[in-house]
């Protein structure tokens, strides 16, 4: 099942639509915002995801992690 987030990365000036399968870790969600903002911030091989204000495990899905179509995800990246 596809899920649209809005994504936000620390470092870039606006939010994008991610499109997320519900099968999708929390990690994929990270790498497909940053690569969508890569034209604008450089992407980092590690970043954390905050969903209402809270830090999500890297290894849950994006089913398993409550988020549903529309919501809110700020992911902010790691220096290595």
């Amino acid at each position: 099942m596809l899920v649209p987030l809005y994504g936000f990365l620390k470092g870039d000036t606006i939010g994008l639509l991610v499109l997320a399968q519900a099968t999708d870790t929390v990690a994929d969600v990270a790498a497909k915002l940053q690569q969508a903002a890569a034209v604008r911030v450089a992407p980092k091989p590690r970043a954390e995801v905050y969903f209402k204000g809270r830090r999500l495990s890297p290894e849950l899905t994006v089913s398993q992690a409550g988020l549903e179509a529309l919501e809110r995800v700020d992911v902010i990246p790691l220096e290595a």
